[in-house]
């Protein structure tokens, strides 16, 4: 088998490209990344980030939204575009023979997006549907709901689409003032993995990536960011009640990231995971259980969700408080270890195999920690961990000080408290 082979270089203009080379594959993603999201907002600019997101697709010097939208459609390809809170990304998966293309199209949006004033307006209309969207739906709203809270006063906290009150105060002055401070060249990794080769993909770069006005270096401050617990109850319309309980984490340089991964593993990785087997396959009280550990450049959150009846809330806490102290005071079997480890380790070789996987670890690690990280060092750093590793995470991490509950449903509960500890 030919191992793919990385290149980085720094372009003239400060834009950094991160290239892998898997020559078997017909197939090239490239994503152009922004180190920038809600989190690098003001308050009175929460969403703008998404904003120009969208925006971007509604015109640029040389295209129209209609052309922006079928010109890699037409060959097979595919367009698309994301914002998180410390990242926007736009992408796209092409046949290497219309790499060409997709660099042209991906470099229009981010170096001569043209805001129009009329765009703008029936975009924010969009935007104002889709926040709609995400408020009916408990699933989602919840998990902005525990940020704001637990890092309130923190842009962290802001969710990434922002709030009506911001999407409808957002002028084309505003948001042309914040793209021209943020989408600089050196601010920007252009990322790309699958059968390409570096030289000929680097003079590409270099020829569509020209930025002609004015470019400053960004200071990107990061600080400690101050954690809140919280508990509390917000009333809602579903039927079903949502339970949302979080822990503060570790950033993403923490070495104990690994040890926090699998112990999310172990609580809600799949159906074979802890609280899967106890809250919904014995106690059958709960349809939908998951869990995530979500590590940021500075902090983390650890997080449980669980959708169930009201009545079923008190069981829940119940199980989450027997489960912790079990991970808090006894070693995870070897076996279960073994084998949640395996889970992890398969799951990121399949997505190895996957360009469009790939062209974002690629950007991540080059954007989080300024080098490719091979796959074999995480499949290392995972083997790693011990039994001690996991049981110290949990004692760190499944601590009364440390936890915060959001419940959503139409109904106060009836508890006596409102938290998994005593």
């Amino acid at each position: 088998m030919i191992t793919p082979q990385f290149r980085k270089a720094v372009l003239s203009q400060g834009v950094t490209l991160v290239a892998e080379s898997h020559p078997y594959v017909r197939s090239v993603s490239v994503g152009v990344w922004v180190r920038v999201g809600s989190s690098s907002e003001s308050p009175n600019l929460n969403g703008v980030s998404h904003f120009i997101e969208h925006l971007a697709f509604k015109g640029t010097k040389t295209r129209s939204p209609q052309q922006i939208a079928t010109v890699l459609e037409g060959l097979g390809g595919d367009l698309n575009a994301f914002t998180e809170r410390e990242v926007t990304c736009f992408h796209a998966t092409v046949l290497n023979e219309h790499i060409d293309i997709a660099l042209d199209v991906l470099s229009d949006l981010v170096v001569n997006p043209t805001f129009p004033k009329q765009e703008l307006e029936r975009e924010r209309k969009v935007l104002l549907q889709e926040l709609s969207m995400v408020e009916d739906s408990p699933e989602d709203s919840i998990y902005d709901s525990l940020f704001r809270q637990v890092w309130k006063g923190e842009s962290l906290g802001q969710p990434i689409i922002g709030s009506r009150k911001t999407i409808q105060h957002l002028s084309r002055n505003m948001v042309e003032r914040f793209f021209e401070d943020y989408y600089q060249p050196s601010n920007i990794v252009i990322s790309v993995a699958g059968g390409i080769e570096f030289e000929p993909l680097r003079e590409r770069c270099e020829h569509y990536f020209r930025f002609n006005r004015p470019q400053q270096k960004l200071r990107l401050n990061h600080r400690a960011v101050k954690y809140h617990q919280r508990h509390w109850f917000q009333k809602n319309t579903s039927d079903q009640l949502h339970c949302l309980l979080g822990f503060e984490g570790v950033g993403v340089r923490d070495p104990k990231r690994y040890a926090y991964l699998l112990l999310s593993f172990v609580l809600g990785g799949g159906m074979g995971s802890r609280l899967f087997q106890e809250i919904r396959e014995k106690a059958a009280i709960a349809y939908s259980v998951d869990c995530d550990f979500l590590p940021f450049t500075d902090t983390g959150i650890f997080t449980i969700y669980a959708g169930m009846s009201s009545r079923s809330l008190g069981k829940t806490i119940e199980i989450l408080g027997r489960e912790f102290e079990k991970l808090r005071d006894h070693d995870v079997p070897t076996e279960e270890l073994d084998r949640i480890k395996g889970q992890l380790k398969g799951m990121i070789l399949l997505s190895a195999d996957q360009m469009e996987a790939r062209q974002e670890a690629l950007a991540r690690n080059e954007i989080l920690f300024g080098r490719a990280i091979p796959v074999e060092e995480v499949l290392q750093s995972i083997d790693i961990v011990t039994q001690e590793d996991l049981r110290q995470a949990a004692k760190e991490l499944f601590v009364a000080e440390k936890e915060s509950l959001i419940v959503l449903s139409k109904n106060k509960p009836k508890l006596k408290r409102l938290t998994v500890f005593e």
